[in-house]
């Protein structure tokens, strides 16, 4: 089997990928922290705690065929002290990946992860040829990642490329994030106090995602020096996701709207066009986000 690496690999979305690809590929998980009770389950997962950061991968390993580089801090504050932290993380991390394989001829796809928020006020859907226009410290490190890679693909070769996902969700997400907690909140039969909730976001489950993400990696020499959005599609509003949740739980809880203000530059329609991901996959995607809300919730 070919190797893949994930790095980042113990987080949420890492987590799920070993689950969805460990019959697919070899994998090498390489992350500051590693969760070895999780991963006692994938007992051929290769596990590197390391931090990349500091470091660079030793040279006696086997040498990927693929990369997946999920490194990042992810915040929604807007908080212009995050900077330095960011860029180590996101900007240096990258780096030293890019030292340690651009020499490697057996790798054949480097996919970095940007974020959907680097479009900010653009009007959506969302192309990937449009001019970003982040609003935030994060989505703006996001974009200075993502414009280093390309850089690095098109001065020196690097088999690179830049994935955009949409709001992820699925099994093992944290409990602060949206629709977990939306869902613990509901299934406790607690008040919910939130902003009016008409933004929408484009949700994929992990599961579709990594089945996108696997489609990609098949068309590595098409995919190479791209930006590919990876999401639905579609936008649904926060206030849909509660009344579907709600629903499915049978809730007595009283959802408070408005309770909340929105949040500062609060984007109202983050929707992002697949049009790349279906013809660079030559796939067409199905994504049930009701049904696989419904699933999340009876896990």
């Amino acid at each position: 089997m070919e190797t893949l690496y994930i790095i980042g690999g113990s987080g949420f979305i890492g987590k799920n990928m070993v689950r969805c690809y460990f019959n697919l590929f070899d994998i090498v998980v390489v992350d500051k922290y590693i969760d070895n009770n999780y991963f006692a389950k994938y007992p051929k997962v290769q596990l590197i705690q390391l931090d990349l950061i500091e470091n660079q991968l030793p040279e006696n390993i086997k040498n990927p065929d693929y990369i997946i580089n999920l490194a990042s801090i992810v915040t929604a504050e807007r908080d212009l002290n995050l900077f330095d932290d960011m860029i180590k993380t996101n900007l240096k991390v990258l780096l030293n990946l890019f030292k340690r394989f651009t020499n490697e001829n057996q790798l054949k796809l480097f996919i970095q992860f940007g974020s959907s928020e680097e479009y900010g006020n653009a009007l959506s859907p969302f192309t990937e040829s449009i001019r970003e226009q982040p609003n935030s410290p994060y989505a703006l490190i996001k974009q200075l990642t993502t414009n280093t890679t390309l850089m690095l693909q098109q001065n020196y070769g690097f088999p690179a490329m830049v994935v955009r996902p949409g709001n992820l969700f699925g099994p093992l997400q944290h409990s602060s994030k949206f629709i977990p907690y939306i869902i613990e909140t509901l299934r406790n039969n607690e008040p919910l106090n939130v902003s009016p909730c008409e933004q929408k976001r484009d949700f994929i489950y992990v599961d579709d995602f990594a089945d996108c993400i696997k489609e990609i990696i098949l068309q590595y020499k098409k995919a190479v020096g791209n930006i590919i959005n990876v999401s639905s599609g579609k936008s649904m509003s926060l206030k849909e996701i509660i009344e579907i949740c709600k629903n499915e739980l049978h809730s007595n809880s009283e959802v408070n709207y408005g309770e909340l203000p929105y949040r500062e530059n609060e984007m109202m329609d983050l929707k992002c066009d697949i049009f790349k991901l279906k013809e660079i996959t030559t796939k067409q995607f199905n994504f049930q986000i009701d049904k696989r809300l419904k699933n999340i919730i009876q896990l």
